[in-house]
């Protein structure tokens, strides 16, 4: 091998070199910038760190039950906000809980093929809302019924989680040798700005938390009794 090409040689090793040397800092920059994308990180004072997972709500406590010539549902949204839309209430922003009920019966047709048919579908949203100047917490179950102020957070969002006594079926709908079904979901309903703005400010997105469908058979028990009476 004559001179030049060991030069050669030895000038392609020193870009290998730092090429090499190149990407192994791109990518001692770039993993943490990923890791710190996808997850909160909280290091505490025992140096010890914690993934804080962002969990979805769900609803949970479901009651059914039968009084004055109705059945009823009631049942708790558990987990509704997360860090950022807990700071975005606290900061004056309102936020509302949504949940979604459906109703319908199961039936057979002429060829023994079940089918549901939808008797009702309604959605009922509690909002929170929340003063910066005298630290008060407002629920508002419904454009009839009358607010409900406290300064504690934890019980402000418990009030606007708690979703009591939906009527789901009415006596003279119920037909004892039907099956009825109820399927809900909750939904933390994303902002929407004027002159649609919410597409320019896309990060509001994180507002739009929903649980998963929940669908229940109601009891048929509970329906024979309210039919008997």
């Amino acid at each position: 091998m004559d001179e030049s090409q060991k030069k050669s040689s030895a000038s392609l090793k020193g870009v290998f070199r730092k090429r090499v040397l190149f990407c192994f800092v791109i990518l001692s920059f770039s993993v943490p910038a990923l890791l710190c994308s996808h997850s909160n990180l909280y290091a505490g004072s025992k140096k010890q760190i914690e993934f804080a997972a962002d969990h979805p709500p769900y609803l949970e406590d479901f009651i059914i039950s039968a009084e004055d010539d109705s059945v009823y549902l009631s049942l708790n949204v558990a987990n509704p906000f997360n860090h950022k839309i807990r700071s975005l209430l606290i900061n004056g922003v309102s936020q509302k809980i949504s949940l979604t009920v459906k109703v319908s019966v199961n039936r057979f047709n002429l060829y023994l093929v079940k089918f549901n048919r939808t008797l009702s579908n309604n959605t009922y949203t509690h909002n929170i809302d929340y003063d910066n100047l005298k630290k008060i917490f407002t629920i508002r179950m419904s454009a009839d019924s009358k607010p409900i102020e406290t300064s504690s957070y934890k019980k402000a969002v418990e009030l606007a989680s708690s979703f009591k006594d939906i009527v789901l079926l009415k006596r003279n709908q119920i037909e004892a040798d039907h099956q009825y079904q109820v399927d809900t979901q909750t939904e933390i309903r994303e902002v929407s700005l004027p002159f649609h703005l919410e597409y320019l400010f896309f990060f509001l997105s994180a507002w739009d938390r929903k649980s998963n469908n929940y669908t229940i058979d109601i009891p048929k028990q509970l329906l024979i009794e309210n039919v008997k009476r």
